[in-house]
């Protein structure tokens, strides 16, 4: 599905989003749901993962509400700005390492999945964007 059509189904297309994810045109990107395999791969709680711009998501959030749907797809799309911006490698290098160093510090693993800089940007742009 395009991530611009879900956008615009749960009416948070605005300028200012586009904005926020130039250059990247959310009617480019296409939202693939995540095949049974893929989804092994994934950590429990795991609802989308974003490949430079491959986006996959749980199959399941389709039929969550266009607003829950769009809080996780402008997740994604900030993910796929990232990639564009910092390149493949050293997005996942940087990705990676700050994981590594939250549990080397300590950290369960989702507080050091929290604690990785481009999540933490993530999941404020789409708290900006949806209720």
């Amino acid at each position: 599905m395009n991530a611009g059509r879900i956008l615009r189904r749960a009416g948070v297309d605005t300028p200012e989003l586009r904005a926020e994810l130039a250059p990247i045109d959310p009617d480019s990107i296409t939202i693939r749901p995540a095949s049974k395999w893929l989804r092994r791969l994934w950590r429990s709680g795991v609802t989308g993962v974003t490949q430079g711009r491959w986006v996959f998501v749980d199959p399941k959030m389709f039929k969550a509400s266009p607003e829950r749907l769009a809080r996780l797809v402008i997740h994604e799309l900030v993910h796929v700005r990232q990639f564009a911006e910092r390149g493949y490698v050293p997005f996942m290098a940087r990705y990676v390492y700050e994981n590594v160093r939250g549990r080397v510090a300590g950290k369960s693993a989702r507080e050091a999945y929290l604690d990785i800089s481009a999540e933490a940007e993530a999941r404020e742009v789409a708290s900006r964007f949806t209720r």
